[in-house]
Formats: C-alpha cells, sequence, structure tokens
C-alpha cells in the first residue's frame, strides 16, 4: 500500500475558470483540508495551524503559509509545514478538539477560513462583490447553517505569506447574504453535471431527473445524499467512517502493538516516509517499523463498517440508477466500492470527477463554483 496517497495534500495549481458577473470562491472547509475553487485556480492545505514565534520568521519554506492577525499582531503557520513541526511524542491535539463538529467559534477555524480566503483573493483586482459557495455535512446543514455564516461574515483584518511571495493584506467584511450553503454531496453531483465551461452535460437531465446517490467518503464525515422522482429520499451523515476513522485505527494499532503513542496530526509524516520509529528505552535502540500492513488492516476494517452502513441506510442502494461516489476517501476506495457491487448491473457508478482532471478531494468544491456560477450567470 503506498502510504503517501493517505497524507492530506497541499498543492496550488493555477487554471481559468468561468467568470462570474460577482467574484465567486467555492470553499470547502474539510476535517482534514481546506480546499478552494475559483476563477483563477483551485488549492488545498492541511486544515492545521500552530502559532509561531516572530524569531522563527527569518527562515522561509516554500510550503510556508503564514498567518498573522493585524489586531493581535499573533502569527501562525498553516498547512503541510505546520504538520512537520509536530514532535512524533506530542499530545497537545486530542482527538476530540481537532476534529470537534462544533468547530466554527474556534480561532483557528477562523484563521484556516480566512487564509483560504486570502489565497483565492491574491489576484482580484476589481470591485465585484465577493460571493462564497460553501457546504455542510447532509444532516448538519440545518443545524449548522447560522454558526457557518456567522464565522464566515465576521470581519477581520489579517496579513498572509505563501511560500516566499511577500506578505499581502486583507480587511474582509463579508456580507452575510452573500455566504450561501448547500450539502456537501450536492457539490459533487453538479460537478458530475456541470463542465468546466458552466454548461450542462448532455445527460445531465437523466441524472438529475432520474433515481442517483451520491455518497460523498471524506476525512471525517461519510454523507449521504439520494434523490428518487426529483425529490430528496435521503440526507444522512456519520462520522465514524471517513479517513479519520481509519488513521485513528492505524494509531491505535501502533500504540497497542508499539506503545508508541502516535496522534493522527503527527502521524501524517509518517505517511510520507511510510515507517514510523519505535523506541526501545530498555536497549537503547531505535527501529524503523513499516507503516503499510498497518494502515492496511485498519483501512480494510474501516470499508467493510462503511460499507455495511451504506447498505443500511440506502436499503441496499435499491432503486438507485447511478451512484456518484466523491470525496478523498470516496477516491481511495473508488476500486473496491466498484469491486464491492459489481454484480449490481442496475447500478452505473460514476466518480465525481468525471468531468475534470483533478481529484476527487475537489469535486464538492468544483461543484460549488460551478453551480453559484450558473446561478451568478441567470441573475
Amino acid at each position: 500500500m503506498d502510504t503517501k496517497a493517505f497524507r492530506t495534500r497541499q498543492e496550488f495549481h493555477h487554471e481559468e475558470h468561468p467568470r462570474g458577473k460577482d467574484y465567486i470562491i467555492g470553499l470547502d472547509a474539510g476535517y482534514s483540508s481546506m480546499k478552494v475553487y475559483y476563477e483563477n485556480g483551485y488549492f488545498a492545505f492541511p486544515s492545521y495551524a500552530r502559532k509561531i514565534d516572530d524569531s522563527m520568521l527569518q527562515i522561509f519554506n516554500k510550503k510556508d503559509i503564514l498567518y498573522r492577525d493585524l489586531d493581535t499582531n499573533e502569527v501562525y503557520i498553516l498547512g503541510y509545514s505546520a504538520q512537520e513541526m509536530i514532535s512524533s511524542t506530542e499530545t497537545n491535539d486530542t482527538y476530540s478538539e481537532s476534529y470537534a463538529r462544533k468547530r466554527y467559534g474556534t480561532k483557528t477555524f477562523k484563521i484556516l477560513c480566512n487564509a483560504a480566503l486570502g489565497i483565492a483573493l491574491e489576484k482580484k483586482n476589481d470591485d465585484r462583490e465577493i460571493i462564497i459557495q460553501t457546504g455542510l455535512p447532509s444532516s448538519y446543514e440545518d443545524a449548522d447553517k447560522p454558526a457557518l455564516i456567522k464565522a464566515l461574515s465576521k470581519p477581520a483584518r489579517f496579513e498572509i505569506k505563501v511560500g516566499e511571495r511577500p506578505w499581502k493584506g486583507f480587511e474582509l467584511a463579508i456580507k452575510e447574504d452573500n455566504i450561501n450553503v448547500m450539502p456537501q454531496p450536492a457539490g459533487s453531483l453538479y460537478s458530475v453535471l456541470i463542465n468546466n465551461k458552466g454548461s450542462y452535460m448532455p445527460g445531465a437531465r437523466d441524472i438529475l431527473f432520474g433515481n442517483c446517490l451520491v455518497i460523498d467518503i471524506g476525512f471525517g464525515t461519510f454523507d449521504f445524499y439520494g434523490i428518487k422522482g426529483r425529490a430528496i429520499a435521503c440526507k444522512e451523515s456519520t462520522d465514524e467512517m471517513g479517513m479519520r476513522q481509519v488513521l485513528y485505527s492505524t494509531c491505535k494499532k501502533i500504540m497497542s502493538n508499539y506503545s508508541e503513542d502516535v496522534r493522527i496530526n503527527a502521524l501524517q509524516r509518517n505517511l510520507t516516509t511510510g515507517v514510523f520509529t519505535h523506541l526501545n528505552e530498555d536497549k537503547m535502540k531505535t527501529e524503523d517499523i513499516s507503516l503499510s500492513p498497518i494502515l492496511e488492516e485498519a483501512n480494510q476494517e474501516v470499508f467493510n463498517d462503511a460499507m455495511e452502513k451504506a447498505k443500511g441506510v440506502t436499503s441496499s442502494f435499491r432503486d438507485y440508477k447511478y451512484l456518484i461516489i466523491t470525496g478523498g476517501t470516496g477516491a481511495a476506495w473508488y476500486d473496491k466500492i466498484k469491486d464491492y457491487l459489481k454484480g449490481m448491473h442496475t447500478l452505473q457508478i460514476i466518480p465525481g470527477n468525471v468531468n475534470d482532471n483533478t481529484s476527487m478531494i475537489y469535486s464538492n468544491v468544483r461543484g460549488y463554483y460551478l453551480f453559484r456560477y450558473v446561478a451568478d450567470r441567470k441573475k
């Protein structure tokens, strides 16, 4: 197993997308990573931030994302570089604190969202209004929508520095009416329906008016969004079946077998190297242990549980004609799911990135952007 494929990615891509009457930003503020799709490109970085001392700012890394709060003058390092700073024995980042559902009011959440929006706004040079299209897990949407809008609309003064680029300052005060929220899996549905030019695909009507199920398997949640006869038939979310659970189970196995307390954020570096270090304190001897078999065992166990959950929620996929697979874990499990459902000839399986060459981690946020672009154009 290629453990590197399981690490939360950080990357920036320049690509021209249809330009709206307003300045549209598709924002997917995930548990594992921030994903953004906007008119000049798309990008992702890990949803992790650490407060740092100014003395660290003399040496810069091209992977650094730095954030300075202009009201407090506090400086934070975000994403990949922040994860690389985690000690193998660090336990400050607890499981519950890092991945709590009600995280919208936390300072870290606001910093990560501000930084993501700032990067998307770096090249904006006109007076168009900023419009945000984002999403929430299917069954959380109604309850969490007000808190998310409140967090994103809170005024902020900050600077960001990405890689070797100079600092750039921002003053954000986005109107609440300009922040739109949909069920996360609906983003991938629209990503399948709309092409890169902002036009509906030839088969879009059949998918939209037929019986279609989207399963969005991300880091923190496993979301179901089903449509039957043009009516929503299923909106469910579970937080025990995604990549977070795979990595959490991997950490538990490492602790059980090797007595090494490795937390999920610290495990990210080990996913890159493919090994973790076991220290025998009695013999003062270190040994590199392959992570692959442990991760593979945990991954298969969580996959099996997830498919049983899916059968229960969807009545064994009964009456669905189309199944859209999306999310980072959906990408990792895509072949497994196809094999699991290979006997269902009535079900057509579609990857969330069928209309573009990007990873499935962007399928939701691409759909956010294109849906809002089409709505903006009609307006």
